[in-house]
């Protein structure tokens, strides 16, 4: 079944008892791409009204959330950081642990780049488990940076009970976009 915006499910994929959330179908259509990206640009703009945001960035962990933050950080003059797998960081990486629903690894993001700023926004593709998100609000909460906001493309809404499950997600603010 294909989604409005044209996302579909992929069953048992990448193993086996997990439906992927395939966004070719969105990519592939320009007003579709367009009007996804126009909305996460309204709801990060409501969530910035009244903060100076000079000290404020977008993150975003690789690969699929790239194609959505780095439009929105052009769109809306905000600086853009980048959240890589280990050893693809070259400068001061500053480096944690995600274990999320498929796997385990090592993350970075450049560490000089993360001392410039105290707020971000987070931009991604999907939210499933949520592990992803608490890693990444924990390895910034561990340097003393919080998220305003964490803005997904959509949710796996079966997955709903879990995340609100999660101490690590509470008193975080997410939205997703369809």
């Amino acid at each position: 079944m294909t989604h409005k915006y044209g996302l579909s499910i992929v069953k048992d994929y990448p193993i086996e008892g997990v439906n992927f959330i395939d966004i070719n179908g969105l990519l592939e259509k320009p007003e579709y791409f367009t009007a996804i990206i126009d909305k996460f640009c309204e709801e990060i703009k409501k969530a910035l009204s009244g903060q100076d945001t000079a000290k404020i960035a977008i993150i975003s962990p690789e690969s699929r959330g790239f194609l959505f933050s780095t439009p929105v950080a052009y769109k809306l003059a905000l600086p853009l950081l980048t959240i890589r797998k280990k050893g693809k960081i070259p400068n001061n990486p500053y480096r944690f642990h995600i274990t999320n629903e498929y796997t385990s690894y090592d993350m970075e993001m450049d560490g000089d780049l993360l001392d410039k700023y105290e707020k971000f926004i987070y931009v991604d593709d999907i939210l499933a488990t949520g592990q992803t998100l608490a890693a990444i609000k924990k390895a910034l909460q561990d340097k003393g940076k919080e998220i305003l906001l964490a803005v997904h493309l959509t949710a796996v809404e079966d997955l709903q009970p879990m995340r609100a499950a999660s101490k690590a997600l509470q008193n975080l603010i997410t939205k997703e976009i369809i």
